[in-house]
């Protein structure tokens, strides 16, 4: 079922800056991301890939949801007009938490 907007993230990696935390968003398919935690010199700590779900918004906006495998759950919402992400993450320890951040194509 092909989304009625293309998704422009497939096949290009992101430089997320949530101030709190830094990730890499590396969107293989419409259902495939790799996510790369940053260290504070922006090397690569820790990733995993992940299943996502993505449903259009409106033009350049896309809700992006996951599971990871500790049961976390991710639900983006990606901007890519404006280059911004606003992520909700409910995590087991710690509920529900919510950032904001930019991002920048890297590859």
């Amino acid at each position: 079922n092909a989304l009625p907007e293309k998704f422009p993230a497939v096949g290009h990696c992101y430089r997320v800056d949530f101030k709190a935390f830094r990730v890499d968003l590396d969107f293989t398919s419409e259902t495939s991301l790799t996510y790369y935690n940053l260290d504070a010199n922006n090397q690569r700590v820790g990733h995993e890939t992940v299943t996502i779900a993505v449903e259009p918004i409106r033009d350049g906006l896309f809700l992006v949801t996951w599971t990871e495998s500790d049961k976390t759950t991710v639900v983006h919402l990606e901007d890519y007009r404006q280059m911004r992400i606003i992520t909700n993450i409910t995590d087991p320890k710690d509920g529900l938490v919510k950032f904001e951040g930019t991002m920048t194509e890297i590859g």
